[in-house]
């Protein structure tokens, strides 16, 4: 017999919801999410057994007034692993992290000050936890979205763990065990290079046996996590950066050696030539405590600015 629940989850102001839908419906990880009307849908293994997560939000669309998060568990077996659903998604939401210190530590810098009130409400997009990041991350290493893309869709079909529920079947990510039991030949069969393949079920492997501990990352300084990390193949440290921003959420990880930081910093602060990594630590020296938050706005708003010059050149050939 399974078990539903209902939670209202109401973050502080500002939030928008909305960021959320716009970032995962243009990620190479939107195949883990159904859309629906007004909604959104996605499975996890928890406990060994699938459940489904339903996600909306009321009307209100307001900086000042967030909305109310309505969450909906399906086919949970009992209300332990529906609770541990519904926390899931509050980190993944970012619900109970404010914005406002972060916007109060930048408040002295013009330029992240204008960014921020252009991208008021936006909050960090988490993975489920560090397992899924760090796959999601190894995956995504030197190869474009839309090819990281379909390796990660034809690992999750491979696996294929879902709950069905109103006649539409809703596939989880894999558990570590899961991606433990494969052979590196069933991977290198849907297009992951040998090295890629070893990567993904040699740390799988390691998370399932317990010789890889992810949870003694909660404990650790970032570089504690980091060194931790990179002392495992396949791992570098701009992956064990993306599984300590995107997995735990730590609000103060500075990529400063990140191409798009870099290019984000050139672009705003109008430099002519590309910061080194020591001089994007000299600008992060203002955002103390909340270089992850800023790190996330400058990626954002320079993705924003180069369609918006994308679309200016095609206006502009068309018009030609």
């Amino acid at each position: 017999m399974s078990t539903n629940m209902s939670y209202q989850l109401t973050p502080a102001a500002p939030y928008r919801f909305e960021y959320f839908q716009k970032r995962v419906a243009n990620s190479s990880n939107s195949y883990l999410y159904s859309y629906g009307e007004s909604r959104l849908s996605r499975a996890h293994i928890i406990g060994g057994s699938p459940v489904l997560v339903h996600v909306s939000t009321d009307a209100i669309q307001d900086v000042k007034h967030p909305p109310v998060i309505l969450l909906e568990v399906q086919g949970a077996t009992d209300r332990e692993q529906a609770d541990q659903a519904a926390q899931i998604w509050r980190h993944m939401l970012s619900v109970d992290r404010s914005l406002l210190p972060f916007y109060e530590r930048i408040s002295n810098d013009p330029v992240m000050s204008s960014i921020t009130q252009e991208l008021s409400g936006m909050h960090l997009l988490l993975d489920s936890g560090p397992f899924e990041s760090m796959i999601l991350s190894i995956i995504g290493q030197q190869v474009n979205l839309t090819f990281a893309e379909a390796l990660k869709r034809s690992l999750v079909e491979l696996c294929a763990t879902s709950i069905e529920v109103d006649g539409q079947s809703h596939y989880a990510f894999p558990s570590a065990e899961q991606i433990a039991r494969l052979e590196y030949d069933q991977l290198r069969a849907l297009k992951f290079s040998q090295r890629k393949a070893e990567y993904v079920i040699d740390f799988s492997r390691g998370v399932a046996e317990g010789s890889i501990d992810l949870d003694s990352l909660h404990s650790m300084s970032n570089e504690e996590a980091i060194d931790f990390l990179i002392r495992l193949r396949g791992i570098g440290r701009w992956t064990a950066e993306c599984v300590l921003l995107f997995g735990l959420g730590r609000p103060n990880l500075l990529p400063a050696a990140d191409i798009g930081l870099r290019n984000a910093i050139q672009h705003f602060w109008q430099l002519e030539v590309q910061p080194t990594e020591q001089e994007v630590r000299e600008f992060a020296a203002g955002w103390k405590g909340y270089e992850s938050y800023a790190t996330y706005y400058l990626w954002t708003a320079y993705g924003i600015a180069r369609d918006k010059l994308k679309q200016a050149k095609q206006k502009k050939g068309r018009s030609d």
